[in-house]
């Protein structure tokens, strides 16, 4: 008996969301086993989950208050997230295929930074208390750190890293079969390294002013609210912002 209420209830932690979809702005879809499933706020995550945008983008909240933004054409992998408030027991392995990312790390990354992973196809990222944003295509991967530092470790088999430290960027260029050409490292003046998902942000106020919200160090509330660090509801549409209130 003891044993079949083990099974059930490993069972239920395995099917418990990890986290939620909380902002989505244009086409955005999860991939679930074989299920293809529409985003919408308020969409709970489980692990395995592909998360892809087309001409949208969509923010994440996870459980231990890690935010991740996605832009346009972007695809991004749950590969394994565990997370119960005062285990012991943490994991967060995700990894963006293509297209943009922006992440604020939460307790895992600030707390026990080595079991916060962030993959791509070349590189693996740690960071330590951090903001920052990849953006990947075909060519080239170029990260930028906005706040705290962030170690990049190569999937060359050779032992190397390279720390970015905030206000610091780099670019990493492909070869034709994938691999590694180039990698520069240099600090960011302004917006010297600028994204495509940046780059194609529709020239619509309310648009602008949403997209930089989501890529931003807000906080999401339980119904999808934007909340700025002042406490501030934002509230968007066609003619930008409107009518900020007290949260």
């Amino acid at each position: 008996m003891y044993k079949i209420i083990l099974i059930a209830l490993i069972a239920t932690l395995a099917l418990a969301d990890i986290g939620k979809v909380t902002v989505v702005k244009g086409d955005a879809s999860v991939k679930r086993d074989v299920q293809v499933i529409k985003a919408h706020n308020n969409m709970g995550l489980l692990k395995q989950d592909i998360v892809k945008t087309e001409q949208g983008r969509l923010q994440m909240h996870f459980n231990d208050n890690t935010v991740i933004s996605l832009g346009k054409e972007s695809r991004f992998v749950i590969k394994e997230y565990l997370y119960e408030e005062g285990s012991q027991e943490v994991a967060a392995t995700f990894k963006i295929e293509k297209g943009f990312i922006k992440t604020i790390t939460g307790v895992i990354g600030k707390v026990m930074p080595e079991l916060f992973v962030l993959e791509t196809s070349n590189t693996k990222i740690t960071p330590h208390g951090t903001i920052w944003s990849v953006d990947v295509n075909d060519e080239s991967e170029i990260y930028k750190v906005l706040e705290g530092r962030v170690t990049l470790t190569f999937n060359d088999g050779i032992d190397r890293k390279v720390e970015l430290l905030a206000g610091e960027t780099a670019s990493l260029i492909k070869g034709s079969n994938g691999s590694v050409t180039s990698f520069q490292k240099a600090k960011s003046i302004e917006s010297s390294v600028s994204s495509r998902y940046e780059d194609s942000v529709e020239q619509d106020g309310g648009n602008i002013y949403v997209d930089k919200m989501m890529n931003s160090g807000i906080t999401v509330s339980a119904d999808g609210e934007m909340i700025n660090d002042e406490g501030i509801i934002v509230h968007d549409n066609r003619d930008g912002l409107k009518n900020p209130k007290k949260y």
